[in-house]
């Protein structure tokens, strides 16, 4: 189930970099705004702190690397909230601030290329899909960057796109084993295996993340079952992580254990509040200061999942 969700996960991936920018996207004709206006402040960006980075080599050219990219997405966000010459018009503001007069120039041309493409992207329309989804999002991606080069030179391609276009591929070649029919689960777990022993050394202990988690608490199932006590969790957890990550844990056990003991005094009370004499109004009014002595408001939200 784990691999499955981290497939699924991959799959999204793709499906994010096929997307261009909203078919309902004012046009790059619409007026820019007056440079005294703040057009962030009346956004979802609001509060924000802008993602990506844009930096300067030592010859005084700009880096091209995927941060550049977030940082354009971070700000194209807002297609649909505001004209697409404001949010370039916030753009060069920001790039003129970050870089020096060159760079700035190399970032906004790029920029431009790259809301061009996006918007490009968006009005492709890929064929009728047939087979597999693993197929058509195949064919969506030759697609998107058959498009891409006529924007970006190769060296740009590699150096903007190269890690999320080997993510995309890496999950689609996950998703070709996985759909595959003629595969027996033995054949299709030895592929995936493979698969994985080639993929780099940081990514297979990003994917390992999750599963050392479920283990140890796995670990620490088992210790409870066979009798052993929450000092022998946490020694085996301050062993497998840290004495602050087992603290970390100690914590949430202590909370979760709280939890469901008010949640089973409360479930207790209100069978007794339900099977008292009197009105659904007084009922109703017990219930409702049942509820407030033992919960908070945010915690009320979660009752409805214990009242079934």
């Amino acid at each position: 189930m784990t691999w499955v969700a981290g497939v699924v996960a991959a799959a999204a991936l793709v499906v994010i970099g096929l997307q261009g920018l909203p078919s309902a996207a004012p046009r790059a004709a619409d007026p820019a705004p007056p440079s005294d206006t703040r057009p962030l402040a009346a956004t979802s960006l609001a509060g924000t702190t802008p993602d990506g980075a844009a930096s300067v080599a030592a010859d005084d050219t700009l880096v091209l690397d995927p941060a550049l990219i977030r940082l354009f997405d971070y700000y194209l966000t807002t297609v649909g909230e505001r004209p697409i010459a404001e949010i370039q018009a916030q753009v060069e503001r920001d790039l003129d601030g970050r870089l020096a007069p060159h760079a700035a120039r190399q970032a906004k041309d790029l920029f431009a290329r790259y809301v061009r493409f996006k918007t490009a992207l968006q009005a492709q329309r890929p064929a009728k899909p047939v087979g597999r989804s693993v197929d058509m999002l195949r064919a969506g991606l030759r697609m998107m960057r058959a498009l891409r080069a006529t924007y970006f030179s190769d060296a740009e391609s590699q150096a903007l796109f190269g890690p999320q276009d080997a993510e995309a591929s890496a999950a689609l070649a996950r998703m070709d084993i996985e759909q595959d029919p003629a595969l027996t689960d033995a054949q299709r777990r030895v592929r995936l295996a493979a698969l994985d022993a080639r993929l780099p050394a940081s990514v297979r202990a990003e994917r390992e993340a999750p599963l050392a988690v479920v283990r140890l608490e796995e670990a620490a199932r088992q210790i409870r079952a066979q009798g052993g006590s929450e000092d022998d969790v946490y020694r085996m957890r301050a062993a497998a992580t840290s004495p602050e990550a087992a603290n970390r844990l100690a914590d949430v056990d202590r909370d979760e254990a709280a939890w469901k003991a008010r949640i089973a005094a409360y479930q207790s009370q209100r069978s007794a509040v339900l099977a008292a004499p009197g009105s659904d109004t007084d009922r109703a009014a017990a219930l409702s200061d049942l509820r407030n002595r033992l919960f908070t408001p945010d915690e009320q939200r979660r009752l409805a999942a214990y009242e079934g």
